[in-house]
């Protein structure tokens, strides 16, 4: 045990003065520098590189949820003009087609379930669901 003591003792001594040398000498504090220099540099230019990436990405995306929300404001109303004008269609004789209530059923859960919109539409959905349920009209027959 006593040996590697002394083996270790003398690596250490032997390290200390090579580091005090290095650190002294002009040519051992530029070969220091240049080597972190070296990594640091390829370092540095990651970075830049996923920064320049992360702020591409960071535009898109505003972009991409700019032209979301409009495309959700226009299928929102494309919703409610379909139910408006089922409604305004069949309101007289309060009797609809069962393709027309079908229609307005599934329009009314992508305005509602979807889009958890719940305004004019919902008053006219309402009132349609109220209505008698056409079976027999041509429009049924010819799908068929």
């Amino acid at each position: 045990m006593e040996i590697v003591k002394n083996i270790a003792a003398i690596l250490g001594a032997i390290l200390s003065v090579i580091s005090l040398i290095t650190i002294c000498t002009k040519a051992g504090r530029d070969f220091i520098k240049g080597f972190f220099q070296k990594n640091t540099k390829e370092l540095a230019d990651a970075n830049d590189t996923q920064d320049k990436d992360i702020k591409e990405i960071k535009e898109t995306l505003k972009d991409v949820l700019a032209i979301t929300s409009t495309l959700r404001l226009v299928a929102v109303q494309q919703c409610r003009d379909t139910l408006k004008n089922i409604y305004y269609k069949y309101q007289a004789e309060k009797k609809i087609p069962l393709y027309e209530r079908k229609t307005a059923d599934k329009t009314y859960a992508i305005y509602h379930d979807k889009f958890q919109e719940n305004t004019y539409a919902t008053l006219l959905y309402n009132e349609i669901t109220k209505w008698e349920i056409d079976t027999l009209s041509y429009q049924d027959i010819s799908e068929d």
